[in-house]
């Protein structure tokens, strides 16, 4: 098989990960509870509200404030993000670098991670919704990243250190003429790499936050 094309089995990757140690079994662990290990910290913000004198913002009662601003351009700026990641992904079929995946690593953790930063806001006291997003990255996104790194580096030899340079979460914008030369956006794989179901959030957040304003001010 030519070089340039070389595409692993699951076998061999399997054989490449058991010979490594060091921080990866622990990278590896994380990587797989990843969702359970995501909803103990959400579930920990609106439990705080219903037992503490704090009340979530009403993001369908327009305000001029800014947890009511700034939740709202997070929304759409991470539903936008997933959803034009998700239209450029060739999931098992390459390491993706065109569209947003030339100004970021990660784009669909990216806008996922905007969606959690506007629930953290939002949800009842900003102070702990800032902690419990910042352990959300340190501790599970960004391990996770790494495993998901090591399998596509495995996965894809000789694409692998296309993408290196580029940042992990934080997209560069000043490579944005590149992104959109590159990109190949498709609804149809969007909706496929589960990209548009992201729109839902738009509206499950508000009335999430609505309903918990509900339930904490009958208790």
């Amino acid at each position: 098989m030519d070089g340039a094309t070389t595409v692993r089995t699951q076998r061999e990757i399997d054989e490449l990960r058991a010979a490594r140690g060091g921080i990866w079994p622990a990278v590896r662990w994380i990587h797989r509870r990843r969702p359970l290990l995501t909803a103990a910290l959400v579930l920990a913000a609106p439990l705080h509200t219903l037992l503490t004198p704090q009340r979530p913002v009403d993001l369908l009662d327009p305000q001029a404030d800014w947890r009511f601003v700034v939740p709202w351009i997070l929304m759409v700026v991470g539903v936008a993000i997933r959803v034009w990641g998700s239209g450029n992904l060739r999931k098992n079929q390459e390491i993706t670098r065109t569209g947003v995946y030339q100004l970021v690593r990660h784009p669909l953790y990216t806008g996922s991670l905007c969606g959690f930063l506007a629930f953290f806001l939002t949800v009842g006291d900003p102070v702990l919704g800032t902690v419990l997003f910042a352990a959300l990255v340190l501790l599970v996104y960004y391990p996770t990243m790494l495993g998901e790194e090591e399998y596509l580096a495995l996965k894809f030899p000789a694409q692998a250190e296309s993408g290196e340079r580029l940042p992990r979460l934080v997209p560069n914008l000043l490579r944005l003429p590149a992104a959109l030369r590159s990109d190949r956006f498709s609804l149809g794989s969007s909706y496929r790499n589960l990209g548009l179901r992201s729109l839902w959030l738009l509206a499950l957040l508000p009335l999430f936050l609505r309903l918990l304003g509900w339930v904490d001010g009958r208790l």
